[in-house]
């Protein structure tokens, strides 16, 4: 019998989803990432790329999701916030607002770093 554990991803054929899961959400930010027009604030860097690296460290965290590395990881941050700096003011968004946002965008991939760098190091 395979492995077997109490939580929703506890079992060999949940893993293999999961896997799915991960490598579609890691396709989804490497798409939007290397198309400069989709990774504007007001195109698919907020609808797509920002909820995908999200999820992913959710997955990563919650359930031991492989991530990708953290230079990977450390290219997409550099490349979306260059992005939303160049195009949130699409957005219309108050001062404050866009620097709260700016902070969250941060903040969700020093996440994902940081699961990808304890992952990778051991």
């Amino acid at each position: 019998m395979g492995t077997f554990a109490e939580h929703n991803f506890g079992n060999d054929g949940a893993m293999a989803y999961l896997s799915v899961l991960t490598s579609k959400l890691i396709a989804t930010v490497k798409e939007v990432c290397a198309d400069e027009g989709r990774l504007d604030a007001d195109e698919d860097g907020e609808t797509l790329l920002m909820p995908s690296v999200e999820v992913l460290a959710l997955l990563c965290e919650r359930y031991g999701a492989t991530p990708p590395k953290a230079e990977t990881v450390r290219d997409w941050r550099q490349k979306y916030l260059a992005a939303f700096d160049a195009t949130a003011g699409r957005l219309k968004l108050k001062p404050d607002v866009k620097a709260a946002r700016r902070k969250v965008i941060e903040n969700t991939f020093r996440w994902l770093e940081g699961l990808a760098d304890a992952y990778w190091d051991n």
